[in-house]
């Protein structure tokens, strides 16, 4: 799907971000967006690859492709690090204010999905500021990871993963995912506030908009992104199976028919299970007559 978003969500939270970063005398409350986020809409390219040969510096220096994070296109094996979903965070770490609040409510959320990050999924942190260094990654991550809560093992702490990048390759990723941003006056970006949700592949599977992430909608597009393949128990493969993403609501909602279709389907198996029983008890009972009978 391609084409300009203008969803309520995504309005307020660029709203939000022009207010944030604009000067006290413009933040007033107006029909029209501010200025400063004019354009800044996403152009959501859902079902899309990344470019696998887009190279970015991670957080220790290490230059990487994106190709390193997600499976070869074509559907071969994943890439020793892949095998995965991922959520891509854009932003900068000079950023005052809206750049930390996301990923600081990002973190709050993840600490409420039971899902791990460098275990069930990674989080790719790129920033579009080729001005940024891999120091600047790596005092964001160490701010990240020591808010996390989970053990620190080498694998989560793998499954963060801050990057910097020159002013070309951070403009073609944000091309890839339909991400706009621009640098203002006052030295500081416009851009919007999402979060895009990839494959195990590096295809987009979802955008979630604005600030406010509730747990079980990241779960959900993590289920979405992988196919429903890092469920881990029978209630996980339930959610999958039973919401879907509204786009008019901009959540995953419940869907009837598909809870009806698992209450028939139980349904079947509890009548089925309950005539298997009284068929076992009858023919265990026939049995025990025909050895009275002969005497055994």
């Amino acid at each position: 799907m391609t084409g300009s978003v203008h969803h309520p969500v995504l309005r307020r939270a660029l709203a939000a971000t022009a207010l944030l970063a604009a000067p006290a005398s413009a933040q007033v409350i107006a029909k029209e967006l501010p200025v400063e986020v004019r354009g800044m809409d996403v152009e959501e390219r859902l079902g899309s690859l990344l470019p696998r040969d887009l190279a970015f510096d991670r957080a220790d220096g290490r230059r990487v492709t994106l190709g390193d994070y997600f499976g070869a296109q074509g559907g071969s094996e994943p890439a020793s690090a892949g095998g995965r979903p991922a959520i891509l965070v854009m932003g900068y770490y000079r950023c005052p204010v809206v750049c930390p609040a996301i990923t600081t409510k990002l973190v709050e959320c993840l600490d409420g999905v039971d899902f791990t990050a460098g275990v069930d999924f990674n989080v790719l942190y790129f920033s579009f500021d080729h001005t940024e260094r891999p120091a600047d990654a790596a005092a964001a991550r160490s701010t990240v990871l020591a808010a996390y809560d989970r053990e620190h093992t080498p694998a989560v702490e793998a499954g963060w993963a801050f990057h910097t990048g020159d002013a070309a390759g951070n403009r073609a990723l944000g091309e890839a995912v339909g991400y706009p941003y621009r640098l203002l006056p006052n030295g500081e970006y416009s851009h919007p506030v999402v979060l895009i949700f990839l494959s195990p592949e590096g295809k987009v599977t979802r955008y979630l908009y604005g600030y406010d992430y509730p747990p079980t909608q990241v779960k959900l597009a993590l289920l979405d992104a992988s196919d429903g393949k890092i469920a881990r128990s029978l209630g996980e493969r339930f959610l999958h199976f039973c919401y879907r993403y509204d786009p008019d609501a901009g959540r995953y909602t419940l869907v009837a028919m598909r809870v009806m279709q698992v209450g028939a389907a139980a349904s079947v198996a509890l009548v089925g299970s309950l005539v298997g029983g009284l068929l076992l008890v009858e023919r265990v009972r026939r049995s025990g007559r025909r050895r009275l009978g002969s005497g055994v």
